[in-house]
């Protein structure tokens, strides 16, 4: 099986080749930023489940219920044209159409502490601060700014689990802090932090998680934070003011009290400016605890400096761009290799350094001989982007697969993933075409369990509460009653079941293979032949 292959692109001409140069230096992480352009521009490493990168507003997904329109602009948090910068969050999607994430906020600041984000349109009502595209710096594995509200130069890097930020403040800054803000979120809304918990266990490591209630209906991200100078004071406010304290009414908790909890709870640390040395932060996640964060924290970061991670991070850039070569004008490659940086950001790694992750079922589980994925946005990937894995990330396409039949273990309904992120399946668009991912790979000789592929695979396309499954069955397609989306569900489960005959012929499995092929002819039910077009139908025909 080939590692590596040459790609020459149709369109080249008069080819020039630009062979030695680094992969790196042709990807523009900034391309898709722009208004509708649902990319983030900040740091990660391929396939990493930290995405660490600037917000630039905090347009919620609704307001006591009521759709908020702009919040679609703000899938990966960051839209170019916005002039200031609310933070930097671990989490983003990349080319998503809908969203979720934007977990642990820091923000550097100075002057009094301010516990509201602010908005555009008054930034010095909050701890968001303006920037200039000049001093923005954007590669792959690493982003940098300048926040000119504080004189503060931020620069951000990343490894699988872990963010990495170094603050340079000014000389003379008055009260530098930090701002830890656990009531962020993208696609926000009042409500969406379930409960968030904190504990400063010395001066210098914070630990604590948030759980979350949105496209993935219950999220957890725990956290371990490391900061390289000692903490002198820290407080917090919680915006949603619990009626019941309990206990801990005895206590002033709002200063210095080593236990932070809340639904809406933003932090801030201070440190002394005295020593005039950039203030390193390193954050680790896990989905499984703030043990596993801080063991991901250690092994990923302990040792090594901040440029020796950036360093890290640009070779396993290269590393993973590297498994094509492409001759072309510098345009040609900058267009090619962006694109490709974009095919290797999700789906994402999700398990902690020992192998424990998350599962479907909450239960913590232990990826036995795989690496464990999310982030399945099947949908807009089963058509191009998993069969590209097939070719040039065999190892990866494997792992994926097998983590997508740990998704049909732990899944009460026993089915494939349909769209899922971070131990959750948000249903999210049509088709069940978990059934083409593996059916691809067996076709291109993927090493995964073809027998128990098969038994997921019929087990997902004969769900009778999926999405008009029981009437497509009955009649043969997706009756109009069922839902609006009806002519194209029956399109899609026809490819599926397509892909299921073929998996069923290449194992030698008749019965299976008669079954779904005669369903594979489904889509002419829905097609009028008339018109030339498909047309949903009602179930009278």
């Amino acid at each position: 099986i080939m590692k590596r292959f040459t790609l020459t692109l149709a369109a080249v001409v008069s080819a020039i080749a630009l062979s030695g140069q680094p992969k790196t230096s042709y990807v523009n992480p900034m391309i898709g930023t722009g208004r509708m352009g649902h990319v983030f521009p900040g740091a990660c490493v391929p396939h990493g489940i930290v995405a660490l990168s600037p917000d630039t507003d905090t347009i919620p997904h609704n307001i006591e219920g009521k759709y908020q329109p702009r919040a679609y602009e703000y899938c990966a948090g960051y839209q170019y044209d916005d002039p200031t910068i609310v933070g930097f969050s671990h989490t983003h999607f990349s080319g998503t159409g809908h969203s979720d994430l934007g977990d642990i906020l820091i923000m550097p600041a100075t002057g009094p502490v301010k516990f509201n984000p602010g908005t555009t349109a008054d930034p010095d009502s909050g701890y968001r601060s303006r920037y200039s595209h000049e001093s923005e710096k954007a590669v792959p594995g690493y982003y940098e700014v300048t926040l000119d509200d504080y004189g503060v130069k931020a620069q951000l890097t990343a490894t699988k689990r872990c963010g990495v930020h170094r603050y340079t403040f000014p000389q003379d800054a008055d009260n530098p802090h930090i701002m830890l803000d656990l009531n962020h979120a993208i696609y926000n809304y009042d409500g969406k932090v379930l409960w968030a918990n904190v504990r400063v266990e010395n001066d210098r490591l914070v630990t604590g998680y948030r759980i979350t209630n949105g496209w993935a209906r219950t999220n957890y991200t725990y956290f371990a934070i490391r900061f390289s100078k000692p903490i002198r004071n820290y407080g917090y406010t919680d915006f949603a003011t619990p009626s019941y304290r309990g206990g801990f009414a005895k206590f002033d908790v709002k200063h210095n009290f080593p236990e932070i909890g809340g639904k809406q709870v933003v932090c801030h640390f201070d440190f002394d400016p005295a020593d005039g040395q950039p203030i390193e932060i390193r954050v680790g996640l896990s989905a499984v605890s703030c043990e596993g964060a801080l063991k991901n924290l250690d092994a990923e970061t302990q040792g090594k400096e901040f440029d020796c991670i950036v360093a890290e991070a640009d070779t396993a850039w290269e590393d993973a761009l590297g498994v094509i070569d492409v001759q072309g004008d510098a345009d040609q490659m900058a267009m090619f290799y962006t694109s490709l940086y974009h095919t290797m950001i999700n789906p994402s790694v999700y398990m902690d350094v020992d192998g424990s992750y998350r599962g479907l079922d909450h239960n913590i589980h232990k990826a036995d001989g795989f690496t464990n994925y999310t982030v399945f946005s099947l949908w807009d990937t089963y058509r191009a982007l998993m069969p590209l894995y097939n070719i040039i990330d065999r190892k990866g396409s494997r792992d994926m697969a097998m983590s997508m039949l740990a998704h049909y273990d732990q899944s009460v309904h026993h089915i494939l993933p349909v769209w899922s992120h971070c131990a959750n399946e948000n249903w999210c668009m049509i088709g069940y075409h978990g059934v083409s991912v593996l059916a691809d790979a067996i076709a291109k000789g993927i090493d995964i369990d073809k027998e128990k592929a098969m038994e997921a695979m019929v087990s997902s396309a004969t769900l009778p509460y999926y999405g008009g499954t029981a009437e497509y069955m009955k009649l043969g397609y997706v009756p109009l009653e069922a839902t609006s989306t009806a002519a194209s569900n029956t399109f899609e489960y026809a490819y599926d079941d397509w892909a299921i005959a073929n998996t069923a012929r290449i194992l030698g499995n008749g019965e299976v293979y008669a079954q779904f092929y005669a369903r594979s002819a489904n889509w002419k039910n829905s097609f009028d032949c008339g018109c030339g077009l498909a047309r949903p139908k009602y179930a009278d025909g």
